[in-house]
């Protein structure tokens, strides 16, 4: 059985390193083998929007990395976001990245408790 990792994501997608350095590393375990759940709360739904234009100075467009996350997990990765999350920013299930699904706070707590190893970013 394969070890999994859940990486907790409460940063806005640009203006630190927290949501690429975490998109990062969910690229590095699900290529060691690992499968991944990957949460977004608070300011973080930001980055499962899709079409980004990254601000300029070498930042990368999240909602692509995060497309190319879901595609290469395919069934190894579980990406959800917080509905309470993106209801507090007018946001809907349906303007989300594709393979990214809304999730209540107990979904997203029984996806972290069946975890391996959790990193917070």
């Amino acid at each position: 059985m394969p070890s999994v990792l859940c990486l907790v994501l409460d940063h806005a997608p640009y203006g630190s390193l927290q949501p690429a350095e975490a998109i990062r590393h969910a690229g590095g375990a699900l290529g060691k083998g690992w499968d991944v759940v990957l949460a977004f709360m608070g300011d973080s739904v930001y980055t499962a929007l899709p079409g980004q234009s990254a601000p300029p100075g070498g930042w990368l467009s999240l909602s692509e990395a995060l497309g190319g996350i879901v595609k290469m997990g395919e069934d190894r990765v579980r990406v959800l976001v917080d509905q309470d999350s993106l209801a507090a920013r007018g946001l809907s299930a349906g303007e989300l990245v594709p393979g990214v699904h809304p999730a209540a706070a107990g979904e997203i707590a029984s996806a972290l408790a069946g975890c391996d190893k959790t990193l917070l970013f």
